[in-house]
């Protein structure tokens, strides 16, 4: 695999780049922080859609691209001399991913996951193996030789992927362990094999006592059977003996109702013909009787004329009465209503002096409005005056002040010699001012003043007239309301009088005499006992009638139920009942019952007993059961340990058949490339399983940190490329032909760097491309190609 241009847009620190790779030792040197480790950075992004650290959305797209702006990385290289180009973009706010993959110009995949994997397919390396493979660091060097054995272990390990294995051969050893805790605690509740004998005895003894319980339930059914027949028989008579029972009591107690239904209508007869016997003498005394009755009657309605008559007289003096009180308020009123109309006559001429008195107020209040507006017009007018009087003394004290040179306060000039003549011309105006307008002003004011108290005092005079008069409108007003409502009652009591002269006129035809209404009282009183005597036997004989049918109903019912009680009585006698023979046939089936419930009781027990032991062997069955499942569990679980027991062995053994070819591989390597840098002066390097480093010198093995710095450097590299070639056999990716090492030099003198250089162009017919990242910008002409980042 030869890498040939790779473009870049927005990825990372470029914007816009594109590189043609050469082949050869190449140099990629720039500044730090130019973006040097960059450029590997997009290789391994556009191969595998990943970073070497993954986590690339939000650093991938560069600071100054928009969210519009694709980010694009694309990679041309040659694999076995097919030239093929990858491209992967990213476009958006969340960075959609889209990839391509070209062979020859042709396209061959899309798709992000797609194009990965056909790398994959192609190169015959993971992302991670191509990094270990394929880069190399300064870090990486120094480490092989400075780290302690178990970390410089631990990092060759890495590097050749090994501690993928030593990863699953602790997971296996985590498994072993996990297991053997988990039998150790299936062992705690698995049962004894005594304790399992036990329970299948205990079994095999509850079905037997199962078995002698079922025998002992059949051989109470048939009794329970024999006893439900027998109770079934006997229930049968016992129903014949009832039904005869009950019909015998049915009977006898029809019979003993009718017997005493007769003897209730005997009693009843009996009583209905004294009442009859006793009535029609009672008839015979009314007869003797009815001329009281004629004569209370008649007094009856005498005495309800004279009531009425009475009722008049009384009405006759209630209305005399009142005529007497109706003539008194007669006069009384007509005398208010004179005296009333006497006191409002003056009414309509007091009405139109209030109006004049309004309209004078009103004419007053106008004028005094007037005179308060002239008196502010003046005191403004004063006002103004002063202000400039004010303004005026101002100017002559400014010019006092200031001399002869001031200037003139009105046209600005420098008054000089005219300094007095301004000043006396300004006092004049000051002067004038007072005497002509304020003092005119002041004294127009005086006036002012005398008139509107003038007018006010008018004004009160009207006002308080206005009010007195007013007073008396209103009690004027008072009393014609007064005078409305007399002339209505004196309307009223009026017409009242001639209602009852009228009605007394109607009375006087009726005449009461109370000695009269008096003596039929009496009379009545004396005769109402008689009259009350007579209604009550009256009342008595009404009911004869219904009486005399009542007793001849009762007659005939009597005879009536003597005859069915005859017909019962036949009957009851003909009903054949033995009571003795029920109690027998009763106390039979009482023992029948008593017997089945026994027989009922033992067989529910020898069921509950059989269910019981039914419960115990499925417990039993159930424990025996659990224990065979966990049994099994177990059984697995140690099947489980052995096939990772075996795996362990087998890891172990690939582990050590792999170590024993590794090793080697990279001892080969290495001394070979070390022979050929240090010109045969060192012919062999020796890598131990371990992953310890020796060098021979003159025959004899040294560890390397007997060496100097410069031939440890050395030896760091040839083992690091080393490790390199070997990983791409492990692999089989054969077609690798380039290798990157990002800066080697590190901080090395200029002696040592020229050291590492020579050694670079030594093994360099090996690769067709090495790529060496520096920041040196002296070692420039050491490169057959240089890129400057």
């Amino acid at each position: 695999m030869i890498l040939c241009k790779l473009r870049l847009e927005n990825f990372k620190k470029y914007t816009s780049y594109s590189i043609n790779f050469g082949e050869g030792l190449v140099g990629i040197i720039g500044k730090n922080g130019s973006g040097k480790s960059t450029i590997f950075e997009a290789i391994l992004f556009a191969l595998y859609g990943e970073l070497k650290n993954k986590g690339y959305k939000e650093v991938i797209r560069n600071a100054n691209a928009t969210t519009k702006d694709a980010v694009v990385v694309e990679l041309d290289f040659e694999f076995d001399g097919i030239e093929y180009r990858v491209s992967r973009e990213f476009r958006g706010k969340a960075l959609s991913a889209n990839a391509k993959f070209y062979k020859n110009e042709d396209l061959i995949t899309t798709g992000a996951k797609e194009v990965t994997t056909s790398i994959v397919n192609l190169t015959k390396m993971s992302k991670d193996a191509f990094i270990h493979t394929l880069f190399a660091s300064q870090k990486e060097l120094t480490s092989l030789s400075s780290l302690k054995n178990e970390d410089r272990k631990k990092m060759i390990r890495k590097l050749l992927g090994l501690e993928k294995i030593d990863f699953i051969e602790k997971e296996l050893i985590e498994k072993s362990r996990q297991l053997k805790r988990e039998i150790g605690a299936f062992a705690e509740v698995l049962l004894a094999e005594d304790e399992v004998k036990i329970k299948n005895e205990n079994i095999v003894e509850y079905k037997q006592k199962e078995e002698e319980f079922e025998k002992e339930c059949v051989v109470k059914s048939l009794d329970l059977d024999k006893n439900k027949q027998a109770e079934q028989n006997i229930n049968i008579e016992l129903k014949q003996f009832q039904t005869t029972k009950e019909k015998k009591q049915n009977h006898y107690a029809k019979k003993e109702l009718i017997k005493n239904s007769i003897d209730s209508h005997i009693v009843n007869q009996t009583k209905l013909s004294n009442e009859v016997k006793n009535l029609e003498e009672k008839q015979k005394e009314l007869k003797g009787l009815n001329v009281v009755k004629d004569e209370y009657i008649q007094l009856h309605e005498s005495i309800k004329e004279q009531e009425k008559l009475k009722e008049y007289h009384i009405r006759k003096e209630g209305l005399l009465a009142e005529q007497n009180s109706l003539r008194e308020q007669y006069k009384k009123s007509k005398n208010t209503i004179t005296r009333l109309e006497n006191e409002t006559s003056e009414h309509q001429t007091l009405i139109l002096k209030e109006k004049e008195l309004e309209k004078h107020l009103k004419e007053q209040k106008e004028l005094l409005e007037q005179k308060n507006n002239n008196e502010k017009s003046i005191v403004q007018t004063i006002a103004g005056e002063e202000k400039l009087i004010a303004d005026i003394n101002k100017k002559i004290q400014n010019i006092q002040n200031l001399g002869k040179e001031s200037n003139c306060p009105t046209c600005t000039r420098p008054l000089l010699d005219e300094y007095d003549n301004v000043l006396g011309s300004l006092e004049c105006i000051v002067a004038n001012t007072q005497r002509d307008k304020i003092e005119k002003a002041k004294d127009e004011l005086d006036n002012l003043t005398i008139q509107k108290e003038e007018i006010k005092n008018r004004f009160d005079t009207y006002n308080h007239e206005y009010f007195e008069l007013s007073k008396k409108i209103n009690l004027i007003e008072s009393k014609k309301r007064d005078l409305l409502q007399e002339n209505e009652h004196f309307d009223k009591v009026k017409a009242q009088g001639l209602k009852n002269k009228q009605e007394l006129e109607k009375l006087a035809m009726y005449n009461y005499d109370k000695e009269i209404h008096e003596q039929y009282l009496q009379t009545q009183k004396e005769l109402k006992t008689k009259y009350e005597y007579v209604l009550s036997l009256e009342t008595m004989l009404q009911r004869l009638d219904n009486i005399k049918d009542d007793l001849s109903t009762t007659t005939q019912t009597i005879q009536s139920l003597s005859l069915n009680y005859d017909e019962l009585e036949a009957e009851y006698k003909k009903i054949n009942y033995d009571e003795v023979k029920h109690h027998t046939k009763l106390k039979e089936y009482d023992e029948v019952v008593k017997q089945k419930e026994e027989n009922i009781n033992i067989l529910n027990n020898l069921k509950v007993q059989i269910a019981t032991i039914q419960g115990q062997i499925n417990t039993i069955q159930q424990s025996l059961d659990n224990n065979n499942k966990q049994l099994e569990k177990v059984q697995t679980k140690k099947d489980d340990l052995n096939d990772y027991e075996k795996i362990k062995i087998s890891l172990g053994e690939f582990k050590t058949k792999l170590n024993a070819k590794v090793a080697p591989r990279i001892s080969d390597i290495a001394s070979d490339m070390y022979s050929l840098i240090t010109k045969g002066k060192y012919q062999h390097i020796e890598v131990s399983n371990d992953f310890d480093f020796f060098i021979y010198d003159e025959g004899k093995k040294y560890p390397i940190e007997r060496f100097s710095g410069g031939e440890i450097d050395l030896a760091n590299l040839v083992l690091r490329i080393a490790i390199s070639k070997t990983l791409t056999d492990l692999s089989g990716a054969s077609s690798i032909g380039f290798l990157a090492f990002d800066e080697v030099f590190g901080s090395q003198d200029e002696a040592r760097r020229m050291e590492i250089l020579e050694a670079f162009h030594t093994i360099k017919e090996q690769y067709r491309q090495i790529f060496l990242i520096s920041h040196e910008m002296e070692i420039t002409e050491m490169f057959e190609r240089v890129v400057e980042v």
